[in-house]
């Protein structure tokens, strides 16, 4: 089983009023790991105008906001004593507790800083950094007490339009017996390519991707930075954890040299008009289901004077992903962040 970056693609010919010929090229990709396709489609010229939301935050922070400093121990709930001795698990600034909303049998909330509106310029390398260790410190609180549960991701949606519902920047941490689709996918997927192979799939696809050059963008640290042969959104991020097989062998300076990325990631987000951003950190937690940690970062945003999602009955119901962007394109444009 050999890693294939396999495409195809369909030409649209019609007419416009005057009688003159268009063609409108759709082209087709096959994800190497899923096969799930996705469809890189004609950009009209998309334009994004990045939104600001100081206005908004003025409105919404300080004794409005329950994770603002002056509510944050007093609105929020807590944990049991065998996750957290006094509730909440603190690292830095960056503070977990219980989601009031749950998404599942283990769902912590992480506040990156007692700062209600961050700006994707203003996040700070130890800021991600602390988010993200505390994240890995519930998820092994978890792991410890109660081991049935197999599947961990951690998760952002920062911004309204990625569908975070507070502008104080949060980060949400899943826990549970059962996998998402995602997950079963990937698992799946990834077991089916070591037996094969004897290796790990992310691991070889990440010295594939730097062989091929087209779309790796490069390192920081041991984290791989590439863009997503067939991407999930109009920018496909994807970060790999470089010689780590689960969540437990990520260090402190691993989270360190990812915030490092990260950033450069939302300079080549604000080059292009994004504010927005979904992400998805994929962990193994299971000693019998060792994979290597990965990381997908989507930018999220509103077309024209309606402000139209980006996403339509095409992703939602047919779950297939639409870019307007070709990944080769993306990569060219943010391999000079990381070159420098």
């Amino acid at each position: 089983m050999e890693i294939k970056f396999n495409k195809q693609e369909e030409l649209f010919s019609f007419y416009d009023g005057k009688g003159e010929a268009i063609n409108r090229k759709t082209e087709v990709r096959f994800d190497p790991l899923t096969s799930e396709t996705s469809r890189i489609i004609f950009d009209a010229g998309l334009s994004v105008t990045p939104t600001d939301y100081s206005e908004a935050a003025k409105l919404t922070g300080g004794e409005n906001c329950p994770f603002c400093p002056e509510n944050i121990f007093t609105m929020t709930p807590v944990f049991p004593k065998n996750i957290a001795d006094k509730g909440r698990i603190i690292q830095g600034d960056a503070i977990v507790f219980p989601n009031l909303f749950p998404y599942s049998q283990q769902n912590g909330v992480v506040l990156f800083s007692g700062q209600h509106y961050v700006q994707l310029h203003e996040f700070t390398t130890d800021m991600i950094k602390n988010a993200f260790l505390a994240a890995q410190l519930y998820i092994g609180k978890i792991a410890k007490t109660d081991p049935a549960i197999k599947y961990a991701s951690i998760n952002w949606n920062y911004l309204p339009h990625s569908g975070g519902s507070i502008l104080h920047p949060h980060l949400h941490v899943i826990a549970s017996k059962v996998a998402t689709n995602y997950q079963r996918q990937v698992n799946n997927a990834v077991q089916a390519f070591r037996q094969v192979n004897d290796c790990d799939y992310f691991e070889k696809l990440s010295s594939l991707e730097k062989e091929l050059g087209e779309r790796w963008i490069g390192e920081t640290g041991e984290i791989a930075w590439m863009h997503a042969f067939a991407p999930k959104g109009h920018n496909d991020f994807l970060a790999i954890f470089q010689n780590k097989q689960s969540m437990f062998d990520i260090s402190e300076q691993d989270w360190s040299d990812f915030a490092t990325g990260l950033k450069l990631v939302f300079k080549v987000f604000a080059e292009q008009g994004f504010t927005s951003f979904n992400l998805l950190t994929q962990l193994s937690i299971d000693p019998n289901g060792l994979q290597t940690p990965h990381v997908r970062i989507i930018p999220r945003f509103t077309l024209g004077g309606l402000n139209t999602s980006d996403i339509n009955y095409f992703q939602v119901l047919h779950q297939e992903p639409l870019s307007y962007k070709y990944p080769e394109d993306i990569a060219e444009k943010a391999r000079k962040y990381f070159n420098r």
